[in-house]
């Protein structure tokens, strides 16, 4: 029962990313939408549902720590903390995300697991997104961060030069993959693929 309305859900915050009802009336005919086919509709929601499965055990972040992530950064509103996988992997698996994005339950002094982020390798297309994405592009942007040095404390920067971050014995990375955040564990306003989340503060 719990798998059927995961399920469902996931079509429904895809739906959110750009069905916005207008005041005064029910719908709205021949207002722009993205260009998505049932079938890439359909395929999405399986990838969501897949996604929430294999992620259902880091609602204890403990777990997350014993298979290998660890907290990068600091905490930022409207994305969290992101606890990364040591590794880059070398090809997308929806059941396997390398980022997980944590927010802060002060009132039970816990982190709660919000979303996904996931990378990926691919040349740019002519719209500016990675070609034959996972997602559709009409409903997943993809972005990427230029410049980023992971420093020794697990700090990120981005306003150090490669020589500098080496200096401090970090880690520097000209360009990232291309990145997505997915937010599959707490609704997002924005809808499912935005890069923020609001309701994270």
């Amino acid at each position: 029962m719990r798998a059927k309305a995961v399920a469902m859900a996931a079509p429904l915050a895809i739906l959110g990313l750009w069905f916005r009802p207008v005041a005064g009336q029910m719908h709205a005919h021949d207002t722009p939408k993205p260009a998505v086919s049932y079938a890439e509709l359909e395929r999405t929601s399986e990838l969501l549902a897949a996604a929430r499965a294999a992620t259902a055990k880091y609602q204890d972040v403990r777990q997350a720590e014993a298979d290998g992530y660890r907290a990068i950064g600091p905490y930022v509103p409207g994305m969290g903390i992101h606890y990364v996988r040591s590794g880059a992997p070398d090809t997308f698996s929806v059941a396997k995300p390398p980022i997980l994005l944590y927010d802060r339950d002060s009132a039970h002094g816990v982190l709660r697991l919000i979303g996904v982020s996931y990378l990926l390798v691919s040349p740019t297309g002519p719209d500016g997104q990675p070609q034959s994405p996972p997602f559709p592009n009409s409903l997943a942007s993809w972005h990427r961060h230029n410049n980023v040095c992971v420093l020794p404390d697990n700090s990120a920067s981005v306003q150090l030069t490669d020589a500098q971050c080496r200096v401090q014995g970090g880690q520097f990375t000209e360009q990232t993959s291309w990145m997505l955040h997915v937010w599959i564990w707490k609704d997002n306003p924005e809808g499912v693929f935005s890069s923020t989340n609001s309701l994270v503060k």
